[in-house]
C-alpha cells in the first residue's frame, strides 16, 4: 500500500446533489493515482486557518478520474461540514491520504454493496473498479427520506450501475430499510457502509446465512494516522483496534458485534 501524502488540493466543483448533500470534486493526482476503494482522506484547512473545522475531517474517497480528480460525498451536520459544503471552485483545502485499508474482492464474484446514507460514497469508487476487474456489482442504497437521496442518475453515471433505492418514508424507490433488498439464499459477497445499527443488522443477516461480508465502519477520527486513538473499535479477540489504520474496512469475523 502506498504511503499517504499531504498536499494542497484545488476545488474543481461542489454541486448540491440532495438535501444538505454535496458532491465535491478536488484536483489531487497523487491521491487519485494510488487510492483503492474503501480508503479515505482527511480534509481540512491547516494551522494557518483556525476557523472551523480546526481538526481535519475523514471522508471516503468516492471516485477518481483518470485526470487526477477525486470525488467526496459531503453531508452537512455541524460547522465543519457546513464550511466544506460552502466551498467554491478555485478555493483550496489541505488533504492527507489515501489512508486506511480498503475493500478486497475476488475476480468473477457477484458483489452486493449495501449503503446507508453517505455510506454510499465508497461504493461509487468500488463499483467501476470491480466491474473492470471482472466482477458483477449491484448497489442497494437507502435513506430515511426521499429528499436525501443522492441523485440516482449521477450514481449510474459514476458507477455504470443503476442503484436499487429504499427510503424509510417510502417517498422514493421502495419503502423500507435497505437490508430488506438482500435476497435470501444469495451467494453474493456482501459489502456494507453506513450507520452502525445498519451494519449490525447486516452482520446478523450475513452470519445466519453464512455469507462473506466486509464493512466500512464510521467512527470519529481526529488524525487518520493512529495517533489520537479516537476511532477504536472492539475486535473479535476483545482487543481495541484503530479503524483508521487497521480499517476502516473489516471482515465481519474481525469485529465484535454486541447486541
Amino acid at each position: 500500500m502506498s504511503a499517504p501524502c499531504r498536499l494542497p488540493a484545488r476545488v474543481l466543483s461542489n454541486e448540491r446533489a440532495a438535501s444538505d448533500t454535496y458532491w465535491l470534486e478536488l484536483d489531487a493526482p497523487p491521491i487519485a493515482e494510488t487510492a483503492v476503494p474503501g480508503q479515505f482522506v482527511m480534509i481540512g484547512f491547516g494551522l494557518q486557518d483556525l476557523d472551523a473545522p480546526f481538526l481535519p475531517r475523514p471522508f471516503s474517497i468516492g471516485w477518481r478520474g483518470e485526470d487526477g480528480r477525486i470525488g467526496l460525498l459531503v453531508r452537512r451536520f455541524g460547522p465543519g461540514t457546513h464550511r466544506l459544503a460552502a466551498l467554491r471552485a478555485g478555493e483550496e483545502v489541505l488533504l492527507l491520504g489515501p489512508l486506511g485499508r480498503g475493500f478486497e474482492w475476488e475476480t468473477g464474484r457477484a458483489l452486493v454493496c449495501v449503503a446507508g446514507g453517505v455510506g454510499l460514497a465508497p461504493f461509487l469508487f468500488l463499483a467501476p473498479e470491480a466491474i473492470r476487474n471482472g466482477a458483477s456489482v449491484s448497489i442497494l442504497y437507502g435513506e430515511r427520506t426521499g429528499d436525501r437521496v443522492f441523485d440516482p442518475r449521477l450514481v449510474e453515471q459514476l458507477t455504470g450501475v443503476r442503484p436499487d433505492l429504499y427510503t424509510e418514508d417510502g417517498s422514493i424507490g421502495r419503502a423500507g430499510r435497505v437490508i430488506d433488498g438482500i435476497e435470501r439464499g444469495t451467494e453474493s459477497c456482501l459489502f456494507g457502509c453506513g450507520p452502525t445499527p445498519m451494519l449490525k443488522a447486516l452482520e446478523r443477516l450475513a452470519r445466519e446465512a453464512e455469507l462473506s461480508l466486509q464493512v466500512s465502519v464510521e467512527e470519529h477520527m481526529g488524525c487518520g494516522i493512529g495517533t489520537c486513538q479516537g476511532c477504536v473499535v472492539r475486535s473479535s479477540t476483545g482487543d481495541w483496534i484503530k479503524s483508521c489504520t487497521e480499517g476502516p474496512v473489516f471482515r465481519r469475523e474481525e469485529l465484535a458485534w454486541p447486541d
